[in-house]
């Protein structure tokens, strides 16, 4: 995630000053509720199954095995497939690209002039002034956190660590503007020899002071004001909801939610609409929960846009017969993806040992 910074000392941080989370204003509750798409008519794309003959199956199953070296390949031509089942298991995704404010007190030297608050922003909430700021993503759905210094935030004080004076003690000599001598620690020699740096006096000038005894104040660097103001921190993050929908079962939803699949149905807009006139009344159950559950679910944050998308993954189960074994094999996806969990013979062989 990136941050962004304009300009000022952002590692001058109070402590124990934190960001503090605002959630949006009433308002813009409302008018998101407002805000609804105009209901239109569903079209599903069409899709077809693939249909794949004995022959295809034995070369994709060989080129499966070739990839991997420790796979005998004397399975694939020798197996009986017995049976060919294809089926289609739908994908649906959800996605709510949500947007989260924070504000934290920061400070800078003083060096520039103070801009007057306007009189509108005297006005209106404290509360609401973070969601007045207009900060834009960079990219749509992709998690992100962007900083702004928030205008007409700036309070002129005193530095409280110098009071105000631009310097302070020098920590090094504690102002005596001499400090122990680093050639013989700041002892009395064991030897009659007497040190070269400090001559036997055991105390030479202080180099970071300039044998001044204060130094400059790191806090104001050297200003004696301090200027306090209020940082925006917006967080982006998306959140990906997955339901999927599969007769039989026994793949690994993961490997079916990024397989390559005919999509047949998208949308998207600040809130969309739940798919109600798909097929499968199970899908249509499974998109009003989610997306009834999106509105909801992030009182902290604002819902910046959405969308969701109904994905058609191809499934073939191939099951076959080697030997005394029997087996099942699936092919996945569009791009004819193998999923074979137990394979029934390998080149490497495990002998117990002694």
């Amino acid at each position: 995630m990136a941050a962004e910074h304009q300009g000022y000392r952002f590692d001058l941080l109070l402590d124990p000053s934190q960001y503090t989370t605002v959630p949006p204003p009433p308002e813009e509750e409302e008018q998101k509720g407002k805000a609804s798409l105009t209901p239109q008519p569903q079209v599903f794309n069409a899709f077809c199954l693939p249909n794949l003959t004995e022959q295809r199956i034995r070369a994709l199953l060989m080129a499966w095995v070739r990839a991997k070296p420790l796979l005998s390949p004397c399975v694939v031509r020798g197996m009986t497939i017995t049976s060919v089942t294809c089926e289609v298991a739908y994908c649906y995704k959800l996605e709510t690209f949500t947007e989260k404010r924070s504000v934290c007190l920061r400070f800078e030297p003083h060096s520039k002039r103070i801009v007057p608050l306007p009189q509108t922003w005297e006005e209106e909430p404290k509360e609401a002034r973070p969601w007045r700021v207009t900060v834009s993503p960079d990219q749509m759905f992709t998690d992100q956190v962007l900083k702004r210094r928030m205008a007409h935030t700036d309070r002129i004080t005193p530095c409280p660590f110098c009071s105000g004076e631009k310097r302070v003690v020098c920590k090094y000599c504690c102002g005596s503007a001499r400090r122990p001598c680093e050639a013989c620690s700041g002892r009395r020699p064991w030897a009659r020899r007497i040190c070269r740096e400090c001559r036997g006096e055991r105390l030479v000038p202080c180099g970071p002071c300039m044998a001044l005894g204060h130094a400059c104040c790191d806090m104001c660097v050297g200003k004696g004001l301090l200027c306090y103001f209020d940082e925006l921190m917006v967080e982006y993050h998306c959140h990906a909801d997955h339901y999927l929908y599969e007769k039989t079962g026994g793949i690994p939803g993961t490997l079916v939610a990024h397989a390559v699949g005919d999509v047949i149905y998208s949308a998207g807009g600040l809130q969309v609409r739940p798919i109600t006139g798909f097929p499968a009344e199970k899908v249509n159950a499974a998109s009003q929960d989610l997306v009834k559950a999106s509105v909801t679910g992030w009182l902290d944050r604002r819902i910046v846009q959405q969308r969701h998308q109904l994905k058609a993954v191809p499934v073939t189960w191939v099951r076959y017969r080697w030997r005394d074994t029997a087996g099942s094999v699936c092919i996945y996806g569009a791009d004819l993806s193998v999923h074979w969990t137990h394979y029934p013979r390998c080149r490497v062989r495990c002998f117990p040992c002694g």
